[in-house]
């Protein structure tokens, strides 16, 4: 009889329990609200104020967007396995570089070496716009130098060789046969199993973008504090105070078969 009522009186309890939680978790909640039409008479006016403000700022913003950095003596565009535009900012940015770079170990910027990808749009003969720099390079990449093994080094050329685009190099000249590295030149010499290279490129490089996995642990990375698009902007206005156009020229590079 005892263990008859306990029974009971467990079951009693397990019932009140199950009803306690049903109750305690399906609260429910009411929201109210009304729908709200977006039309003409709706939307709020312009404060003048404010919109005055921006104004300043726009105009300003678009007279130094319009503004003339240089003249092309032709149109410079992208290209595989080299381009007009391709030679152009590489080289440009290996002679800012080597302006920048002061190596402590004494021995300078090897080569350069950008991605293909990173070039937006072309430049047009003629005036060029800081508006079409900033289309040309829309990104804030830093220049960066790395050191790299000689296997890492080669790795880069047999990316270049391989590639089914033209990537913007300089200091370098390749010569690839069915996507094969047959000969490679480093500053006029011969490349050098047995010595390490140092490359300019960017910071989104040089974390492994595009797949430029040879650019990961490299002995020594050196950050030059100066943004690719900047050096760009600062090399067309140096140009046109000289009075110089700006030009490129295709020169073998890079070459296949």
């Amino acid at each position: 009889m005892f263990k008859y009522r306990i029974s009971i009186i467990g079951k009693v309890f397990s019932l009140l329990f199950i009803l306690w939680a049903c109750g305690t978790s399906h609260t429910t909640v009411e929201v109210d609200g009304r729908l709200v039409a977006i039309d003409s008479l709706t939307i709020p006016e312009k404060d003048r104020q404010v919109d005055s403000v921006i104004a300043i700022y726009r105009v300003a913003m678009e007279k130094e967007m319009n503004q003339v950095l240089a003249h092309s003596a032709h149109v410079m565009q992208r290209g595989s396995p080299e381009g007009l535009l391709n030679n152009f900012v590489a080289d440009l940015i290996m002679e800012t570089g080597q302006q920048l770079y002061t190596p402590v170990d004494g021995r300078p910027i090897d080569f350069t070496l950008l991605n293909y990808g990173g070039l937006r749009t072309g430049i047009p003969k003629g005036p060029v716009t800081r508006a079409r720099i900033f289309e040309l390079m829309p990104f804030e990449n830093e220049m960066v130098v790395l050191t790299l093994s000689p296997g890492n080094t080669l790795r880069a050329f047999e990316y270049l060789a391989a590639s089914e685009r033209g990537m913007p190099v300089s200091g370098i000249r390749l010569h690839v046969e069915s996507n094969a590295v047959k000969k490679v030149s480093i500053q006029g010499a011969p490349f050098d199993a047995s010595r390490n290279y140092k490359v300019l490129t960017s910071d989104y490089l040089a974390g492994g973008g595009d797949n430029m996995v040879f650019f990961l642990n490299p002995e020594n990375e050196e950050l030059l504090g100066k943004r690719i698009r900047d050096a760009i902007i600062d090399y067309l206005v140096k140009q046109n105070n000289l009075g110089r156009q700006i030009e490129s020229k295709l020169d073998g590079r890079i070459k296949t078969e």
